[in-house]
């Protein structure tokens, strides 16, 4: 995969900046009204707005041929805590709120987690994805069985 030259990436955050902010923009609307008067079905439709916008910046990182920014990457991940941070004072702290949305969130957030676990399965395999996480064996000792003299692991 070459680099984008300036022109593309430019292109490429325009596109996906446009993306992002006309159903970002439909998913507030949709939460506001599912929190007050529209229930269930509207946080449903919300979530599916979140999950339409990440499927079309993966189709436009298809179309450009490149990958999700650090940048990028660092956003999804502080929006997705502090969203998931917001729900649990929320529910803590609001009366009424845990008995009427604390389930459709719930599922709205493991629907987002799995969207993106899934993507990151077809995109990378199972091994570099697994591999992205596994900072445990940075810290790893690199030496093999055979390094030491009596063949164990020191």
């Amino acid at each position: 995969m070459q680099p984008l030259n300036e022109t593309e990436a430019l292109d490429r955050h325009a596109l996906v900046m446009a993306i992002w902010l006309a159903l970002g923009f439909i998913a507030v609307i949709l939460f506001d009204y599912g929190f007050g008067a529209g229930g269930i079905a509207a946080i449903a439709a919300g979530f599916i707005a979140v999950l339409a916008a990440f499927a079309g910046h993966v189709i436009t990182n298809a179309v450009y041929a490149s990958d999700f920014t650090t940048r990028e990457v660092a956003l999804g991940l502080v929006l997705y805590a502090a969203s998931l941070v917001t729900l649990a004072l929320a529910a803590l702290l609001a009366p009424d709120f845990a008995s009427r949305n604390f389930l459709p969130l719930s599922l709205g957030f493991v629907a987002i987690a799995a969207a993106v676990i899934i993507y990151m399965i077809i995109r990378f395999g199972l091994r570099r994805s697994f591999d992205a996480f596994d900072v445990i064996s940075d810290f790893r000792s690199r030496r093999t069985r055979n390094d030491t003299p009596d063949g164990g692991i020191r």
